[in-house]
């Protein structure tokens, strides 16, 4: 396959699709037969052919089935029901795929624990599931149609991601400073969307910063790191659309053994390629994996009743159901604040937010929400344009530069979010950090409007409630990375002005109002937030909650 034809795939999707355009590859269906790649040795094919059907189960009606196993079966009068016995705190992966019909996933097992999936996040009709189990015991996974109305072949695929080896395969150890390489052949394991994977393993310590490169000239490359406590790291395309080869960089979270999986973006794909891992370079970037346990600690704040200017409508309601959603995923930290019209006082929100930065760790996320009024203040010597901008809470302004003092010193890894007129120019506190995210409904000198018919004050509002009730996860790793909420807002944002361009008021440096058009600022501070940073691991919530979503 050629490197080019590789890049249709970012232009519908968008690179963190990987996952799940990876999911709804469904070439794998019973008795499908396989052909060695162009090129490849007769001793290749012979090992290529004999390992694939020795591996290949039959087709299965349900039984016992293993994190790891694969099961091709037949749906014919109703569900097919598989058994598998789990410990707690364990991460599961399921992902089950059909070409001819509409499958739904559905797990049950101890303390009630029960979750579904319809269709996964990639749009197609295949489902997918990523939990985390609530206690040790027999869980059971029913494979069913939609409506119980269709019947037909599928692919029922598990995994645990903290043991990803399948039994009986020996990875390979990689050490520092040593180039790898490496050939996908359609003999090799499959990863659980059924692309050819080879496994590497070497051992780590915490607060080691490595980089890991997977480069190839025949295939289009796809990087895993399976981490000791089941979370998972992934790169698809280090550059976007300059390449296909695929780089990591990463801050180990703790001393234990890791797992790399060298693969490709799509099922079907074999060729040669090389590995290498490397201390990271002093002014390279690196993700810092958020812990089993992360939280999210909150500072939610909607003013909507106010008394010094004009009242707004549901822009309160909008702080309260961001709350509410993170609390529904399982992440909210308890710490966390809500403060609304007169509760949303300066004083209240200063020292709320001084408490959560003291309080929330590294694995932690440090979350500022505000829904209101905003301002854009002349004759001010802070900025080159001589003004500032403020978020107007119910007593008083707070100011850009003034937000900024406060967060001096905050270590924690910030997400700001502001939906009011001219947030753009907030960017200031995203800019004096590293791993700080800033989500801005319109730029420094625009203003921005109500979100008409969608229950909330703004648009911005709107669709970042969206992300966090699990739209935001975008790959369904269940969690929810920088890059994935970026492209997350960006698309839905232009998806609701696409008709109608969002047409309002825009300021200059003297105060002169002139015609302009509102549109979303997204602020990593210049990749001080790396793209692959995960803002929320929804898989580290209580399995109860999960249970419920």
């Amino acid at each position: 396959m050629m490197k080019g034809a590789h890049m249709v795939k970012r232009f519908f999707l968008g690179s963190v699709a990987v996952a799940a355009m990876a999911i709804a590859a469904t070439g794998v269906a019973a008795g499908e037969a396989r052909v060695p790649a162009p090129g490849a040795s007769q001793e290749a094919a012979t090992t290529t052919v004999t390992a694939k059907q020795n591996r290949k189960p039959g087709l299965s009606r349900g039984g016992p089935i293993a994190p790891g196993d694969v099961r091709f079966g037949r749906l014919q009068g109703g569900p097919d029901s598989y058994v598998l016995e789990g410990r707690r705190g364990q991460r599961l992966q399921i992902a089950l795929s059909s070409d001819q019909f509409d499958p739904v996933l559905t797990i049950t097992g101890p303390d009630g624990f029960a979750t579904e999936n319809d269709d996964g996040p990639d749009g197609s009709l295949n489902s997918h599931i990523d939990t985390r189990l609530p206690a040790d015991g027999t869980y059971r996974i029913n494979v069913a149609s939609y409506q119980n109305s269709g019947s037909g072949s599928y692919r029922l695929a598990t995994l645990d991601p903290s043991n990803p080896v399948p039994a009986g395969i020996e990875p390979r150890v990689l050490s520092p400073n040593e180039t790898v390489s490496g050939l996908l052949v359609r003999s090799d394991p499959v990863r659980l969307s059924g692309e050819s994977v080879d496994y590497y393993t070497f051992p780590g310590r915490e607060g080691q910063r490595l980089t890991l490169e997977l480069a190839s000239d025949e295939i289009d490359t796809f990087l895993t790191l399976y981490l000791p406590d089941g979370r998972t790291e992934t790169n698809d395309d280090r550059r976007g659309f300059e390449d296909t080869n695929s780089s990591l960089s990463i801050t180990l979270p703790a001393d234990g053994t890791y797992v790399l999986g060298a693969s490709s973006f799509s099922a079907g794909e074999n060729g040669g390629y090389t590995v290498r891992m490397a201390e990271a370079a002093p002014d390279v970037r690196t993700v810092l994996p958020a812990g089993g346990q992360a939280q999210v600690f909150a500072l939610s704040v909607g003013v909507a009743d106010y008394d010094r200017i004009g009242p707004l409508n549901r822009t309160d309601e909008d702080a309260e159901r961001v709350s509410h959603a993170l609390r529904q995923a399982g992440v909210l930290a308890p710490a966390s604040a809500t403060l609304t019209n007169k509760q949303a006082t300066r004083a209240n929100f200063e020292a709320a937010l001084a408490d959560l930065a003291a309080q929330a760790g590294p694995d932690d996320t440090l979350l500022i929400f505000f829904s209101g009024h905003g301002e854009k203040v002349e004759n001010m010597t802070t900025e080159r344009d001589g003004s500032a901008e403020t978020i107007e809470l119910y007593d008083a302004a707070l100011f850009d530069y003034e937000l900024a003092e406060m967060m001096q010193g905050v270590s924690a890894r910030t997400l700001l979010v502001i939906d009011a007129c001219f947030a753009g120019g907030f960017d200031q506190v995203i800019d004096q950090a590293d791993n700080r995210m800033g989500i801005f409904s319109s730029d420094a000198d625009t203003l921005s409007l109500v979100a008409q018919g969608n229950k909330s004050g703004g648009y911005i509002s709107h669709i970042f409630r969206r992300a966090l009730e699990g739209e935001g996860d975008m790959n369904g790793d269940g969690a929810m990375e920088a890059g994935e909420l970026s492209e997350f807002m960006r698309r839905e944002f232009y998806r609701a002005v696409l008709t109608e361009p969002l047409e309002t008021d825009a300021e200059d440096f003297r105060d002169h109002k002139v015609p302009g058009f509102q549109h979303i600022i997204i602020d990593r501070g210049g990749d001080g937030m790396p793209f692959q940073q995960v803002l929320m691991d929804f898989g580290s919530a209580d399995p109860a909650a999960l249970a419920r979503r």
